[in-house]
């Protein structure tokens, strides 16, 4: 019965009521027989057009922005909840919200501290071992790219520690501290409570980065946000690298390959590369001079 009534309002014979008195059911039930998807449809499909015009010409409208424009532009006033319900109803895109991850406590500490984090904004270390610093850089080769994080010492230029990953995550500069930490004891016969500083990136305020340098007795020192002139030996670093050997790094056919070339590019660096700062010394040749002018005792 419901069903006939249906084709008959919708073939324009009758209306709802009559048809509705005719076949002795209520309005109710004969609504209620409709689709969900129907209902919109009948009731709202006007709207369509005019939604679309809209998105047409701000197509960087939320559903928000939506419902002012339909009210100023038409007269329109509509629940902020139909209306991402018929936008959804008629898949008419917006703007994809992209999630922002919370803040980690070390993050919200670094940001309340502001320049007060940074331990190199007023002191300028003068000799070797005594500062460290720390950045991630991407490597692109032939088969994709990779990310090298590197622990430079600040006034040496030498990198004591690196490590190369196909991902960026908290165990690539973890990893390249505990190598560099190892350097440094076999080079000094113990650990100097040195400064570690590295700008504010989630691997290197995450639990696992920090509690690494809190257990080795290290300070941490951040860079301030946006600034990246707090870390310009890392910057330089890395622009030097990719400018010498970024052209053969791309020609790596694999992960494996792209890694002894990494290999051989940071020993050269070390160890018979020149530096106009270091008085054209290597960064191995600066230590060593160090070295030999420093007690090794701690």
């Amino acid at each position: 019965m419901i069903s006939y009534a249906r084709q008959a309002v919708e073939s324009g014979r009758a209306g709802v009521n009559q048809i509705c008195r005719l076949l002795d059911i209520s309005k109710k039930n004969y609504y209620a027989s409709r689709s969900p998807s129907e209902r919109l449809q009948k009731r709202y499909g006007w709207l369509k057009a005019k939604l679309e015009a809209i998105i047409e010409h701000h197509g960087d409208y939320g559903y928000r922005r939506l419902q002012v424009a339909l009210w100023r532009s038409y007269g329109i006033r509509i629940n902020h909840k139909l209306l991402r319900k018929l936008l959804r109803f008629w898949s008419l895109s917006l703007p994809r919200q992209v999630p922002r991850p919370q803040k980690g406590y070390v993050r919200r500490i670094l940001d309340f501290l502001q320049k007060r984090a940074n331990l190199l904004y007023r002191y300028r270390p003068e000799r070797a071992l005594e500062v460290m610093v720390s950045d991630i850089t991407e490597i692109p080769f032939a088969t994709g790219k990779a990310y090298l994080a590197v622990h430079l010492d600040s006034v040496g230029k030498a990198v004591l520690g690196w490590k190369l990953a196909l991902r960026p995550d908290a165990s690539l500069v973890v990893e390249s501290f505990k190598t560099a930490r190892v350097r440094i004891r076999g080079l000094l016969g113990y650990l100097p409570k040195l400064i570690q500083h590295q700008d504010r990136g989630s691997v290197y305020t995450g639990e696992r980065y920090v509690s690494a340098v809190r257990r080795s007795g290290c300070y941490l020192s951040y860079s301030r946000t946006g600034e990246p002139g707090d870390n310009a030996v890392n910057e330089a670093f890395f622009s030097r690298l990719k400018q010498e050997k970024g052209s053969v790094f791309r020609e790596a056919q694999s992960f494996e390959e792209l890694e002894q070339m990494m290999v051989q590019a940071i020993d050269y660096y070390n160890h018979r590369r020149y530096h106009s700062t270091l008085n054209y010394r290597t960064p191995s040749a600066f230590i060593q001079d160090y070295l030999a002018s420093f007690p090794r005792a701690g």
